[in-house]
């Protein structure tokens, strides 16, 4: 079997001498003077042939009788020390799992067809550490300049029987600081919260989040002067739950008084009704227009009419006070109604946290959503390419690194 393999090109690096060196246990500046030195050989990316870079390696003696180090290594540009990658080759790696959002195995291939040379999984995955771990969380943080809009969300990530928090800046679309609690009530939430206090550059001005009880007790122990916002797409997510099954109710009692076409009709059109206004396509809205004459004075109607007047509350509102006029109009023009399900929708504006839903009305600057859950997705995705995080070192390291490459174009200096 002929074997095509071509032999790697050498090329020998001497970088100049110094005149002044400096020790790095004393930290003296002194004259150099040679103790010894060796080659290694480096790999280095190429794109038209396998390269390695011989490298000459010096040690100076230390010339301060007080210091116990007799030698030390001199540095070499963009090669460290013990290493046998060339820096420009483990950068090259690293951004590829974390721009790319590739895998190990797949980088190690890409490494080899395209640039002509070799990187194991191992290799690849330890310079990912030790360039994650060169990096502090807080100082990356306090990089991304914090707005004061603070978005908490919670979400179950792949492969585990806990809750991760994740904060973010409810202004910018940053992920800032994610990390799991052992169980998801107001105590550990309260500790993540003193924690990530801890990380940020200042305390935030406001806190968005979704409508978990234990949100606004544990916010205001740690942020005592933070503004208290619940998201708007989380508030629309329970009014859409209430609506959806108030739809399935009437549709099963249409089915039982014997009318299946029209228990059909609204099945098929089911989440037509629930789309927002302006997203229907004209033939949509021709169908919407249709179920109105068929279902009239029905609780279809209603359904259509009701979604459009609570999104009319948060989305044309000019104040708190126009807010509320409209949330008093709502209660009143559908408490009649015989349904849990409306029933609830009503509770859920009457109780005191309506408060919290429309603050953003009241401060400028507050988003009336913290968009947690597009940075959920795109974080769930880095996720499913590893089969989720394996260890609470290996997610933050990510996330410091994906921080840098993301926010900030690979630049923390």
């Amino acid at each position: 079997m002929i074997n095509d393999k071509k032999e790697p090109k050498v090329k020998t690096l001497c970088f100049r001498l110094p005149k002044k060196c400096v020790c790095p246990d004393c930290g003296k500046k002194q004259r150099f003077k040679k103790f010894n030195q060796h080659y290694k050989f480096v790999k280095k990316m190429d794109l038209n042939q396998e390269i390695l870079l011989k490298v000459r390696v010096v040690n100076a003696k230390c010339l301060n009788p007080e210091c116990s180090r007799k030698s030390f290594q001199l540095p070499i540009p963009e090669i460290e020390r013990y290493q046998r990658a060339h820096s420009s080759l483990k950068r090259e790696a690293v951004a590829g799992i974390v721009q790319d959002n590739s895998t190990l195995i797949r980088i190690s291939k890409r490494l080899n067809r395209s640039f002509n040379t070799t990187g194991s999984k191992s290799s690849i995955d330890r310079w990912k550490k030790e360039q994650a771990q060169g990096y502090n969380i807080k100082d990356i943080i306090t990089k991304l300049d914090f707005s004061g809009i603070l978005s908490i969300d919670e979400y179950k990530p792949k492969r585990s029987l806990k809750y991760d928090i994740i904060a973010s800046d409810g202004a910018k679309g940053h992920i800032l600081y994610i990390d799991e609690i052992e169980k998801r009530n107001s105590m550990y939430l309260k500790l993540f919260l003193e924690k990530l206090k801890g990380l940020l550059p200042y305390e935030p001005f406001a806190v968005i989040f979704d409508l978990w009880k234990p949100y606004p007790g544990a916010a205001k122990k740690v942020f005592k002067n933070a503004i208290i916002q619940y998201d708007y797409f989380h508030i629309m997510k329970t009014v859409h739950w209430h609506l959806r099954n108030a739809l399935a109710q009437y549709r099963k009692s249409l089915k039982e008084q014997g009318w299946p076409q029209l228990n059909w009709l609204l099945w098929k059109n089911k989440w037509t009704i629930l789309k927002n206004q302006e997203k229907r396509s004209q033939e949509q809205k021709e169908i919407i227009a249709n179920l109105r004459i068929i279902f009239k004075d029905t609780i279809v109607e209603d359904i259509l009419d009701i979604k459009e007047r609570i999104r009319d509350i948060f989305i044309n509102s000019e104040s708190k006070e126009k807010a509320i006029e409209k949330r008093d109009s709502l209660i009143q023009d559908y408490s009649h109604i015989d349904n849990i399900h409306f029933r609830r929708i009503l509770k859920f504006f009457k109780e005191p946290n309506f408060n919290y839903m429309t603050n953003f009305l009241v401060y400028a600057g507050i988003p009336r959503s913290g968009n947690s859950e597009v940075l959920i997705r795109s974080w769930r995705q880095m996720e499913k390419v590893r089969y989720g995080f394996k260890t609470r070192e290996g997610r933050l390291n990510h996330l410091k690194l994906y921080q840098i490459y993301k926010y900030l174009d690979g630049n923390i200096s």
